[in-house]
């Protein structure tokens, strides 16, 4: 188990905890969503650790009691009881669905084998063909919807004087917004739930780092789905705003 990974797990949970106290009881869906993968997350490390029990010891044999007036006995222990056994959960196995299948069909009947061919004369050995090269196997949907989202995050290099300006670090996003772009960003990146996004930017307002904020857009942008044509320029223009929070 990883403990400095644990550790940040923890704090996550500590930090995202305090701003849910805030609302007074009121929980959002994305505050919801983002405390649930924290917690699979930290259930996970765990699993993977056996318990091992505690055993306990005992001493093998006692000093003899003197006395004056009897003679002297030994005091025999009684034989030590074996330790008991500390229940460990089993341990929940996902069987793949190829597994599955595999169980499926064996259990049913099986059709008689053929009968064996008859032996014939062992052929020389040849020489075995050079193996062909394997094609490359095609990106599945979801290594592609993650790509997708990773470009969101692809910041170029600022050339002109207009755009290192934009680059500047601001301290509040709220402040940092002008009205027409929150317009924009609730309209276009959150459907038009401006709660949705007021909550949005209270988290990312709390957040140590770039790298802490980067799990909660990620799941914006699959949740509103921020990888939509005509949604990406809007999306990248608020990570870069969200990016300069953390410069």
């Amino acid at each position: 188990m990883d403990l400095q990974q644990t550790k940040i797990l923890l704090e996550k949970i500590n930090t995202l905890y305090k701003s849910i106290g805030l609302d007074e009881g009121a929980i959002a869906s994305i505050e919801r969503d983002l405390m649930l993968s924290y917690i699979r997350q930290l259930y996970q490390s765990f699993l993977d650790v056996d318990a091992t029990p505690e055993t306990t010891t005992r001493s093998k044999s006692k000093p003899s009691v003197k006395s004056n007036n009897a003679p002297e006995l030994e005091i025999v222990n009684p034989e030590p009881e074996p330790p008991k056994k500390q229940y460990s959960p089993p341990r929940i196995i996902e069987i793949p669905d190829s597994i599955r299948d595999m169980e499926s069909t064996s259990a049913r009947p099986a059709t008689p084998a053929p009968p064996p061919p008859k032996p014939k004369p062992e052929p020389r050995p040849e020489p075995k063909p050079s193996p062909e090269p394997v094609a490359p196997q095609p990106e599945t949907k979801n290594t592609a919807s993650n790509a997708r989202v990773e470009s969101l995050f692809k910041m170029g290099a600022a050339k002109e004087l207009s755009d290192k300006l934009s680059l500047q670090p601001v301290s509040d996003l709220n402040k940092a917004m002008a009205i027409n772009d929150r317009l924009l960003y609730t309209n276009d990146l959150f459907d038009k739930n401006k709660n949705a996004m007021d909550n949005a930017l209270k988290l990312l307002n709390q957040f140590p780092s770039m790298a802490e904020a980067k799990s909660l857009l990620v799941n914006l942008a699959n949740q509103y789905d921020w990888m939509d044509e005509e949604k990406v320029e809007t999306a990248q223009a608020f990570i870069k705003l969200v990016n300069r929070r953390y410069a």
